[in-house]
């Protein structure tokens, strides 16, 4: 597997020499989409056949594979391997998530245990707030407002920064998180990742996915739920829900240039609102307030 590796990783090298760049800090996004054009034209020395999908995916993931090492260290400022997406051998059905099995899913850690705490945490903020795996990823605490009900998103797809709302139970996921599980879980005081292993590190997108289909398989649901399910499920009851479609858009990051102008009036007040009112879990949890107040009358 080292060998593999180094293979690949020394052609990738010998291209950039070709094309007169010296220095891992001065790949771009663009070197990166022009490399993964150039494999697809690329062929096999023992078959004489272009590379398969499997093999062009290889070379892509080692390579995206240094550079969030190169990232992680501080030896280049920026990922340029971001928003790279990986070729796909075979198409994956969308899964699409009902209101009643996002329920489920969230019900399913089990709350009194640590990693039930940052699991429900993990999973309440991805619905909740419909970010990116790899933006639950780069979360760090100073990111998390929880006074003003607000998450900083850092270097989002499209190097673009945003805030979006956290609002009801995923804030209350994430504070019961912050107060009893991660103090627990932190090795390290300068830590700043918001979400934790067992050891203390930060929790990796590969990681976080397996929490999702680990927690989905235990909640019984019959269908493929991975992190972008739940975004795409936040997005989808939310307009369900009645929510505005230029705020759905906003929330999601999804701005353009033909976009743009929709977004322009769009503040995280307007966003908190249209979260805590159209989200279903927010819904069902002010309908148990209303009636535990008339309960008391």
């Amino acid at each position: 597997m080292l060998a593999h590796a180094r293979t690949v990783l020394w052609r990738f090298f010998d291209h950039l020499k070709e094309k007169r760049i010296r220095s891992v800090s001065a790949v771009t996004e663009a070197v990166i989409t022009a490399y993964a054009r150039k494999l697809k034209e690329m062929k096999s020395a023992a078959t004489g056949k272009p590379y398969s999908v499997s093999t062009r995916r290889t070379h892509l993931y080692l390579i995206q594979r240094l550079f969030r090492f190169l990232e992680r260290h501080q030896l280049v400022f920026a990922d340029p391997t971001l928003n790279l997406v990986l070729p796909s051998w075979k198409a994956l059905p969308k899964a699409a998530l009902n209101q009643n099995q996002s329920r489920k899913l969230m019900a399913t850690p089990d709350a009194s245990t640590v990693r039930g705490k940052r699991d429900c945490a993990v999973l309440e903020l991805l619905y909740g707030a419909a970010i990116r795996v790899a933006e639950c990823e780069r979360l760090d605490v100073r990111d998390i407002d929880l006074t003003r009900g607000l998450v900083m998103i850092r270097t989002g797809k499209g190097r673009k920064d945003r805030v979006v709302p956290i609002v009801g139970r995923a804030a209350a996921a994430v504070d019961l998180y912050l107060r009893e599980a991660r103090p627990s879980m932190l090795k390290d005081p300068h830590e700043r990742a918001l979400f934790i292993t067992k050891r203390g590190t930060r929790l990796r997108v590969s990681i976080i996915q397996s929490l999702v289909r680990g927690n989905a398989k235990a909640a019984g649901l019959d269908i493929r739920v991975t992190p972008h399910t739940l975004r795409h499920g936040c997005a989808t009851h939310l307009l369900q829900g009645g929510a505005d479609v230029r705020h759905v858009q906003k929330l999601l990051g999804h701005a353009s240039i033909k976009t743009t102008a929709l977004y322009a009036d769009v503040t995280p007040g307007d966003l908190i609102k249209a979260v805590g009112k159209a989200h279903p879990r927010e819904r069902t949890l002010r309908n148990r307030a209303k009636r535990s107040e008339k309960g008391r009358r």
